[in-house]
């Protein structure tokens, strides 16, 4: 999936938490940013609209993009880092050997929740070209505030793979979930 087929997703996440006032329930956006582990480590950004069809239920879409190395299977990676790789990539994940993905989502619970995705995965290489796209998945746990604007941290790990190459990261993020 390109940049230029997820602006009109993100468009359509955004319309939606914008529903109309007369709709039954509630809806809710969330807004994250934060870190993505995979061989290295990167940022993470992810958006996501829920329809809340229980006080304790939400199902919706998410999109978002996290630093994920597409790599073969069974190798084995080094986590050797020198201060000039660490400061590069504080952007990787958004502009280099990046996941951009894009899926239905569920949440279950309250303050404390877990979440699930699936959907379509689109990776890059360092020289940000698309090398390959599949289905994967995430599941993790949350802690959110309460009320309108409810701040939240989530931790997640994100798989996709295939019969050769596989993509992973434990996703650290800080957001808001807007209702």
């Amino acid at each position: 999936m390109k940049i230029q087929e997820l602006i009109p997703i993100a468009c359509l996440l955004a319309l939606a938490a914008v529903a109309p006032a007369h709709a039954e329930g509630r809806w809710s956006l969330g807004l994250f940013a934060g870190e993505s582990v995979s061989q290295n480590h990167g940022s993470a950004l992810d958006a996501r609209a829920l329809a809340q069809v229980d006080p304790m239920l939400g199902i919706g879409m998410e999109a978002g993009m996290a630093y994920m190395n597409d790599a073969y299977r069974r190798q084995w990676v080094s986590f050797a880092s020198d201060a000039g790789n660490a400061l590069a990539s504080l952007t990787d994940g958004i502009t280099r050997n990046r996941g951009v993905y894009v899926g239905p989502a569920i949440k279950v619970g309250g303050v404390i929740y877990a979440i699930a995705s699936a959907g379509m995965y689109e990776f890059s290489d360092n020289q940000a070209h698309t090398t390959s796209m599949r289905w994967g998945g995430s599941a993790g746990l949350g802690i959110s505030g309460r009320g309108r604007f409810e701040p939240t941290a989530e931790l997640r790990y994100r798989r996709a793979q295939d019969d050769v190459y596989t993509a992973d990261a434990i996703q650290f993020t800080v957001g808001i979930h807007i209702q």
